[in-house]
């Protein structure tokens, strides 16, 4: 019982802090088992030590929650000094990004307008903190919109940044350090700008694998990573600081350092490492652990314990620890392997790999079927081969550029390599397995390791898992939240047909700054991180049929990620549309699906009534699409941004025109959704899709008050996020996913 002890405490602080700080049931269930399993088996020691536990991270997680309360402030303006360290900056174009530190200590999101390509410079170029009154807005940080998005809140909350400041400054003061964690930053900022002469990719592989860096110019290059499942390669972590400290301890052997020497300098040395490496979560584990190690190898102390001291001490430090992904895999794939005696070779990377996969489809929802391998021989090859020789000659790069050159040439063979591979067939999209059932298959993947029968177990878990997923009862219509645009997916119950009308797009305006103002195109878009995101997190792959509604760039301009993205049947457009430049451009020269014209004249088996157009056009908003679809025993109509005119032409030739839900023309804008036309189809229900602050007053007060005088019920992404309309065979209602700020 001895030996359960620390893994005891450790778990009973970090289900605490799971139902604290992120409300899941499943913990508290798991903390009751604890404490009875605990009190029966009558080892009062443990039981009080467990409760002491507890009682101190909950009160813990008190404090960050009040923290969180009274830090999080309501939008208004901001006028203050504040402090940025040198290797906290991102700099795109006139617009520079970092946490900033107030004057009463603390932290915010900061986005600073340059004002002078010499002000740029200075950002980027700077070794030492700046420090500067900034005049502008502030806010808190908005939460994800959509469902299953990544949540910015959350990610900078866990980080104790609760606001975000925006405006511009005209003096930026450079400050001498004063501390021993400035000096670490300093060093960081050095290192990095060193590192920007590199030829890439060896410089991204550098600033990732020294200093916990992520380089913008790495981004296209980590897509294949991903997809393969070998991400966690290229993030500091366990193994490179296994590596780093090998490296170190052979290097002062051979200066006839002595072993016990060597334990003190590297126990003094990591905790300033982890500073200098970026202050990760699985870096801070990775060094915790180690530093437990090396003082457990000089007191005796050997078996889970360090493990179990390490997430005790990091669950006190940050109570959301576990809630994060990378906190996850670090602590369950260091436990086994501490906890459990693991075979050599593939089996344990298939062990790893199966161990680690419910808490990836609970965060990232597929997976690759090459991971298995491609793990076991990357693994290896990384650690003697990739990380060596591009630190080494990283390093001497000033003194010995041709290696570097031989190298960087190396690293992009080795990268068009995991193109190809993640190009092959195998990503299996799983879709999003609740927290409850991936703690539990994890629970039984170990099971297993010893009890083979358990095996057919967990293979019809995942099996309803998948079946639940993949086949649900109840169908849906949504209306994403992307910004300034439309995109709504039908789903029909057990996926019989899943489609989507229109894809959301950004606006490009016309820059007419100065170079040095253009800001990087992101390598990802908005879709990506909603639409996309959601289907995949749903178990979907594939599509239907895309309904174009007209060639705008708010409602087609996302088209190329999804059709990347998602295997599509067709695409639908309305006539004329096939031969329009700006439309035909978007297309991807490799995944065009057969394109579609339509007029009201055809006739489709996908469920939904084409009204309108009545003839080919050019794809403006006059030729916009019109749908009308029965979903739940609710009629809906889907308008595109016809204007008002077509609305009353499309009810000539529809006297009989009926729809309960009407998605508002043109994000509500006053040019749309006339009265006549609502109150002739009966419409109970609008729905509006517009982005937050755009610029041109979506939704229009005119439309708010049409709605407000016929009585009909409103949704409205700008304010509600994602809204989904879900029903069954029975009956539906209306969802949102969260409120305005």
């Amino acid at each position: 019982m001895a030996s359960l002890r620390g893994p005891f405490w450790a778990m009973a602080a970090s289900l605490t802090a799971a139902i604290l700080i992120g409300h899941q049931t499943w913990a508290v269930i798991v903390l009751g088992y604890l404490v009875l399993r605990l009190f029966f088996l009558n080892d009062r020691l443990t039981l009080i030590v467990a409760v002491m536990v507890v009682l101190v991270v909950g009160l813990r997680c008190e404090q960050l929650l009040h923290e969180r309360q009274v830090q999080t402030h309501s939008a208004g303006g901001f006028s203050g000094q504040l402090t940025v360290q040198p290797d906290a900056w991102r700099v795109n174009g006139d617009l520079a990004s970092a946490v900033a530190t107030k004057a009463n200590g603390e932290q915010v999101q900061l986005f600073l307008t340059l004002t002078s390509q010499t002000q740029q410079h200075q950002v980027q170029s700077t070794i030492v903190p700046l420090s500067f009154w900034l005049r502008g807005k502030q806010e808190k940080i908005l939460p994800a919109t959509n469902t299953n998005e990544f949540d910015r809140q959350v990610y900078q909350a866990n980080r104790g940044v609760y606001n975000q400041v925006t405006g511009e400054s005209t003096i930026l003061v450079g400050q001498g350090p004063r501390r021993l964690t400035d000096y670490l930053h300093q060093l960081r900022a050095k290192l990095s700008h060193r590192m920007t002469a590199l030829p890439q990719p060896l410089a991204g592989y550098c600033r990732r694998l020294l200093i916990g860096e992520q380089d913008p110019e790495m981004a296209n290059e980590m897509v294949a990573v991903k997809q393969l499942g070998v991400i966690h390669l290229f993030c500091l972590s366990g193994l490179h600081l296994v590596a780093l400290c090998g490296l170190v301890r052979g290097f002062l052997t051979r200066l006839g350092v002595t072993k016990e020497t060597i334990r003190l300098i590297l126990v003094a040395v990591l905790p300033l490492y982890w500073v200098v490496g970026g202050g990760s979560i699985s870096l801070g584990r990775a060094t915790l652990m180690l530093e437990l190690q090396l003082l457990a190898q000089m007191i005796g102390l050997r078996g889970i314990m360090p493990w179990a001291i390490s997430l005790l001490i990091q669950t006190i430090l940050s109570p959301t620890i576990l809630l994060t992904t990378g906190g996850q895999l670090s602590y369950l794939l260091s436990f086994c392997l501490t906890w459990f005696k693991q075979p050599g070779g593939l089996s344990q990377t298939v062990r790893l790999s199966l161990v680690s996969l419910p808490p990836l489809l609970h965060s990232v929802y597929q997976f690759h079927v090459l991971s298995l391998v491609i793990n076991y021989l990357m693994i290896p090859f990384f650690s003697l081969v990739i990380m060596p020789l591009s630190l080494g000659s990283g390093l001497i790069y000033p003194v010995f550029p041709e290696l570097g050159q031989l190298v960087n040439t190396g690293l992009l063979l080795f990268h068009q390599g995991l193109d190809k591979l993640a190009s092959l067939p195998g990503t299996i999209t799983f879709g999003r397995v609740p927290a409850a059932v991936a703690v539990g298959m994890v629970v039984l993947t170990m099971l297993t390791w010893e009890k083979r029968g358990l095996v057919k177990w967990l293979l019809l878990i995942y099996f309803l898992t998948f079946t639940w997923i993949h086949f649900p009862l109840s169908g849906e219509v949504t209306f994403v939240d992307i910004g300034q645009g439309d995109c709504i997916i039908i789903r029909e119950p057990f996926n019989r047909r899943v489609m989507m009308i229109d894809t959301g797009g950004k606006l490009n305006f016309q820059q007419t700054e100065a170079n040095w103002k253009t800001r990087r195109a992101s390598t990802t878009d908005k879709a990506t991180s909603t639409s996309i995101n959601y289907l995949k997190s749903e178990g979907i792959d594939h599509l239907d049929a895309i309904w174009l509604s007209h060639s705008d760039a708010d409602h087609i301009g996302y088209l190329p990620t999804v059709l990347r993205a998602m295997k599509v049947d067709r695409i639908m457009v309305p006539a004329g549309m096939e031969k329009i430049t700006k439309f035909t451009k978007r297309l991807p020269v490799d995944r065009v699906p057969p394109i579609i014209p339509i007029t009201n004249r055809m006739v489709t088996d996908d469920g939904l009534q084409i009204l309108h157009p009545f003839k080919s056009g050019q794809a403006t908003n006059d030729d916009s699409v019109v749908l009308r679809g029965e979903f739940g025993h609710t009629s809906f109509l889907f308008t595109g941004d016809l204007p008002q005119a077509g609305e009353l032409a499309v009810l000539q030739h529809y006297p009989h025109l009926q729809a309960t839900v009407v998605k508002l023309g043109h994000h509500g804008s006053k040019t749309s959704s006339s009265p006549a036309f609502l109150r002739a189809v009966g419409a109970r229900v609008g729905v509006i899709s517009a982005g937050r602050n755009n610029r041109y007053g979506h939704p229009n007060q005119e439309t708010l008050n049409t709605l407000k005088q016929l009585k009909m019920q409103t949704y409205s992404t700008q304010t509600q996020g994602m809204v989904t309309y879900r029903y069954n065979q029975r009956r539906g209602r209306f969802l949102w996913h969260n409120t305005s700020d």
